[in-house]
């Protein structure tokens, strides 16, 4: 049959279309899907480990369980692998089996037809169905079990054919009905010995099943025509019969879905064409057409509630009415008398026919292209950094606590293992399947371990699944978990990659948190500043409590308004100063113990590498590391010298002659940011580790009105960094640059001392106008540095985007220019 096949040039061509758009999605041999990375590392397994670790539960070996999973494509898989020793088999395997399909269906559409048009037209037509290229551009086990499904479709077919009087379907009322059994058996034998091995493939044959059932139940028409009730009372059995079925495989979808998933998966010209042939289907007497517009019938309408009946199951009778609808469309352009139209005394008559034809095939081919092209599920440069972190620095056998969408890509990239895939998929194909109710559990379970704002709550479920690890997407920091991930000594923050993050699950910290906070009676000024300070305090650290959420992600604008983040590691780096001073000037020893905690709480969430993450997603930035050791300098203990080199180390890493990562492995600000953000690292890191190569590098970007930006507070953060520099060195160029930019900065401000733009589109945060006021103040300026001064002194901290860090800023800003009497006096004027 192959043979004869191939020598029809036509469904080589198709064929041929057909494999090279099943190829778009893996162009970069990156698995397009989810499902692709879960049955590779199935695969890999079997490969590693054996086909011995297979559960040896039949119901899981033939999927009759809700959760069950038959294991013969892996097989297959592991078989080519295995011959061919290359990953690229895990590529080709799919449109491969997706061409024998092709070739497969070509010979239904001929059996049917049997006209050549008609076949190769329904053939072309169903190659191209978007759902169809779906399933056979990636590794997955439907790729193998539509194959199967056309093959026993087409011996049900050839079955058919052999009925006596098949061709009417009058023939079959009544009585005469039993002749459906009354065909060549050898079909019906060969059928079952495929079923066989379909059983041990996927769960497609429980739409076989339904299949079958409609073929039988489509020679039962003539039937109801004379006797409709007791037909009825059949076809009513039949209906409850194949609702039990599909209630009984019970992991079917049942969310209804959109109508506008029938042009996108089916296919647009599918569609149009496939409607337009069940006219002429209609009026046959020909039972598989009557049988093939029934088919479409039920699964379309169920498709609208299961989206597994509709792709591709659906797509197989409504491509045969397509063809033959198409067919018909051409011939009936071929009749149609055309005007004659010319161009240049060329009749181009004949061309608009050829013009609508290709019209009609473009169409399908384009939308079957896009979708293999939009199918790709591929991690990002973060995720694979991530992976290969994982790979490298965890136990093979680690419990992962991931969302069902990362856990597909994590599980196929490091083949680890995770809470969800594991309770369905692998425990199905490996062991005794799970319950739907113990999957229903697991899914719980791992929704409260996200979402909980009850730490105590997340730790049992983390410890009853024996969870080491949490990968944390960009999205997930902003509730429940992710609020607390990076503060509570519980979890060991081992890496972040401004995409996604890693922790380590403690079960016995080694520094335990206080949920009571500093309650300081004494110096009504002391006082103050601690009654604002210990609102901040969530038992193991100090954390903004407010919110900032980008409308469109722009790390410059995270790391200067943001607070979602809760790290806040440069916040409790100043504050542990400050209680520092405060322990000394009262003698009272809760600042001291507190202070000295924070240290070691800093110690402990310091990463490996020395930074310490900010921003939302966070990602290991230069400036945050920096702004985080700086204000340790005046505590010289071991602790603080400990964190503060390791600290230095990483910013070390980071410079490479006059450039200076923003973050780590991030080379340029293009990638993640805006060039302020870029001028903001170089100038307040080069002013805070002074760097006069760096320093000079940012004078040069000087624009010569003094700024370097449009926006007042974005030259504000740049100038504070110039004027750390020369606070540290005396450099005068640092300060002709620094007069030069407070002049651009005056001349941005109104009568009362406030910033132009400020509140639109962000509210400048007092830690803004701090920033100004030391500006100010290392210009020369006083006049200015007053104005500023007086207006900040009357802000309101409950409105500030950032009320903990501005006010530290402000006070820091303030012990620089006067003392810390005179900084902690004037400070708590805005609290």
């Amino acid at each position: 049959m192959v043979i004869n096949l191939l020598k029809n040039y036509k469904i080589i061509l198709v064929c041929i279309l057909a494999f090279i758009i099943r190829l778009i999605p893996s162009r970069n041999f990156a698995f397009p899907g989810n499902d692709a990375y879960i049955h590779h590392d199935i695969v890999m397994r079997l490969a590693t480990k054996g086909i011995g670790i297979l559960s040896k539960n039949p119901t899981s070996l033939l999927g009759l369980k809700p959760y069950a999973y038959p294991p013969l494509y892996h097989i297959l898989g592991l078989l080519m692998y295995k011959i061919f020793n290359s990953q690229l088999v895990f590529f080709i395997l799919p449109p491969l089996l997706a061409i024998l399909t092709i070739l497969i269906f070509y010979k239904i559409a001929w059996e049917i037809f049997e006209n050549e048009r008609d076949s190769i037209l329904s053939a072309f037509l169903f190659s191209i169905v978007p759902s169809f290229v779906a399933r056979t551009s990636v590794f997955i086990p439907e790729s193998l079990g539509i194959l199967l499904f056309t093959i026993i479709l087409y011996l049900l077919i050839k079955y058919v054919k052999s009925i006596p009087g098949y061709s009417d379907i009058d023939n079959f009322s009544l009585g005469r009905f039993f002749k459906v059994f009354k065909g060549n058996p050898k079909y019906i034998i060969i059928a079952l010995l495929i079923l066989s091995m379909y059983l041990f493939t996927h769960r497609g044959w429980v739409f076989l099943a339904i299949t079958v059932l409609i073929l039988i139940l489509t020679f039962l028409i003539p039937s109801f025509k004379k006797r409709p009730i007791e037909v009825s009372i059949l076809f009513f059995l039949a209906a409850v019969g194949i609702l039990e079925f599909t209630l009984f495989t019970a992991r079917l979808q049942t969310q209804p879905v959109t109508i506008l998933g029938f042009p996108k998966w089916m296919g647009l010209i599918q569609l149009i064409f496939g409607l337009y042939g069940a006219l002429f289907f209609m009026k046959s007497k020909n039972p598989i057409y009557k049988f093939i517009l029934l088919w479409f019938a039920v699964f379309a309408i169920v498709g609208t509630y299961s989206f597994r009946f509709r792709d591709p199951y659906a797509a197989i009778p409504l491509s045969l009415m397509a063809g033959y609808g198409l067919s018909q469309a051409i011939i009936r352009l071929d009749n149609v008398k055309i005007p004659d139209y010319r161009i240049l005394k060329k009749n181009i008559t004949p061309y608009i026919r050829l013009f609508v034809i290709s019209i009609f095939l473009i169409i399908p081919i384009a939308q079957g292209s896009v979708i293999a092209y939009l199918n790709v599920i591929s991690p990002t440069p973060e995720q694979i950094e991530a992976f290969e972190w994982i790979e490298k620095n965890t136990a093979p056998d680690s419990v992962f606590l991931a969302t069902m969408d990362d856990a597909y890509l994590l599980i196929g990239n490091t083949h680890r293992k995770d809470v969800l895939l594991w309770k369905t998929i692998y425990q199905g194909m490996m062991g005794n399947p799970p319950t739907l109710k113990e999957k229903e559990m697991s899914e719980m379970e791992v929704k409260t371990m996200f979402t909980t704002s009850q730490p105590n709550e997340a730790y049992y479920f983390i410890e009853k699944n024996n969870i080491t690890y949490i990968y944390i997407g960009k999205t997930m920091h902003q509730q429940g978990l992710g609020l607390y991930l990076p503060t509570d000594t519980h979890f060991k923050t081992l890496l972040v990659t401004g995409d996604v993050a890693v922790y380590q699950y403690i079960p016995k910290p080694p520094i335990e948190g206080n949920k009571s906070k500093i309650n300081f009676t004494g110096d009504p000024e002391y006082e103050k500043i601690t009654h604002f300070i210990e609102k901040f305090w969530n038992g193991y650290s100090y954390s903004e409590i407010g919110e900032y959420t980008p409308i469109e992600y722009d790390p410059a604008r995270d790391l200067e308004f943001g607070s979602t983040f809760k790290g806040c590691y440069d916040s409790n780096a100043m504050i542990a100063a400050l209680y520092d001073k405060l322990a000394a000037k009262t003698g009272n020893t809760q600042f001291k113990e507190r202070s000295d905690y924070l240290i070691k709480w800093l110690e402990y969430k310091q990463m490996e590498n020395g930074s310490f993450p900010g921003g939302m997603p966070p990602a290991e930035y230069t400036i945050t590391t920096a702004q985080t050791i700086y204000p340790l300098k005046d505590l010289k203990t071991n602790e603080t010298e400990k964190i503060t080199n390791k600290g230095l180390q990483f910013i070390e890493n980071q410079i490479n002659n006059e450039d200076i990562k923003i973050a780590a492995n991030k080379e340029s600000s293009q990638f993640i940011g805006p060039d302020y953000l870029k001028l903001k690292t170089e100038s307040q890191v080069g002013g805070m580790k002074p760097d006069k190569e760096i320093i000079y590098n940012v004078i040069e970007k000087q624009r010569g009105d003094g700024s370097w930006t449009s926006a007042p507070y974005e030259n504000i953060e740049i100038l504070k960094g110039l004027t750390l520099y020369y606070l540290a060195t005396n450099d005068t160029k640092a300060l002709k640059s620094i007069q030069e930019g407070s002049k651009w900065l005056k001349a941005n401000q109104e009568y009362d001392g406030k910033f132009k733009g400020d509140g639109d589109p962000e509210i400048y945060s007092i830690g803004h106008y701090a920033d100004a006021i030391l500006v100010y103040y290392v210009a020369g300026d006083k006049e200015a540095m007053e104005k500023t001064l007086n207006y900040t002194l009357k802000k309101n901290i409950e409105n500030d985007p950032i009320p903990l860090k501005s006010y530290l800023t402000l006070f820091w800003d303030l012990k620089i220019i006067y003392n810390e009497d005179t900084a902690l006096e004037l400070s708590s004027k805005i609290l």
